[in-house]
């Protein structure tokens, strides 16, 4: 069997359910050395013993938003491994709430776990890229960095920062060999909703779209896969109504306004 990733280093934040979790398995089934990285330590256990592959798991539970906690996990991964080949900043949290509903607090919540947690992150892991001239940084977006989402304005806003953020990264970093990929998800099986933060910062609790619907974290990772392989700058992994939506917003912005509407009306 040939390993797509044999002896890659690969840093995933998020690991502990949804796409994260569907990339630990399919990474280390093709040869990668894993850090798995979430703050729920037992739930990181359990998706290292669902793994099945030729590499090494390290386990470096912490809170993305914890700055302490943030650079104290970067220093044991870089005194563990004499390379990180790539970092994937997948964790996150969703939203469900009106913008007029959203505490101010809630909204610099999902923007501290969204966006300004990968960044303090990679900041962190960059220079050892730099060093190592070479590197590969993936970052979990949405369709929603994309497009407007009713009921999403502040996730919409964070994952939107992270395309201006990581595409200018990309462009000062050709030099030193290191590849920058976001990938734009939509319909991927996962607990984002059920965690998603209301207004008032509590769990949203349940899955509108219902269970077994789109495609699997395990699907979706084998074609992050390939893109790590083809090294591609942005890669658009979803279900076929999501598509639709990012062709109809650029071909037909105010058409895509009403459907969005539509759209809010069958969420409230």
């Amino acid at each position: 069997m040939t390993h797509k990733l044999l002896s890659q280093t690969i840093w995933i934040t998020g690991a502990s359910s949804g796409v994260g979790e569907g990339m630990a398995r399919v990474f280390h089934r093709e040869g990668a050395e894993l850090i798995l990285s979430a703050r729920r330590a037992d739930e990181l256990e359990r998706v290292k013993s669902s793994c099945a592959g030729p590499g090494s798991i390290t386990l470096v539970p912490f809170d993305i938003t914890d700055a302490a906690e943030r650079e104290q996990a970067a220093r044991s991964v870089q005194s563990q491994f004499r390379r990180i080949d790539i970092l994937v900043n997948n964790a996150g949290i969703g939203q469900r709430s009106l913008a007029q509903d959203t505490a101010l607090d809630v909204e610099r919540r999902i923007m501290e776990v969204d966006y300004f947690g990968p960044v303090a992150l990679t900041k962190l892991v960059l220079p050892r890229m730099v060093q190592q001239q070479g590197g590969h940084i993936i970052v979990t977006s949405s369709v929603a960095g994309k497009h407007a989402v009713p009921m999403h304005t502040t996730y919409c806003a964070a994952k939107h920062a992270l395309h201006g953020y990581f595409d200018t990264l990309r462009i000062e970093h050709l030099k030193d060999n290191i590849a920058v990929t976001l990938l734009v998800i939509a319909g991927i099986r996962s607990h984002v909703f059920e965690h998603a933060l209301t207004g008032d910062g509590s769990e949203y609790g349940r899955n509108d779209w219902g269970d077994g619907v789109g495609m699997t974290a395990e699907a979706c990772a084998e074609r992050v896969v390939d893109a790590i392989l083809q090294r591609e700058p942005e890669v658009l992994i979803s279900i076929e109504e999501a598509k639709q939506a990012l062709l109809l917003k650029e071909k037909d912005p105010v058409e895509f306004t009403r459907r969005m509407a539509k759209m809010l009306e069958w969420m409230s």
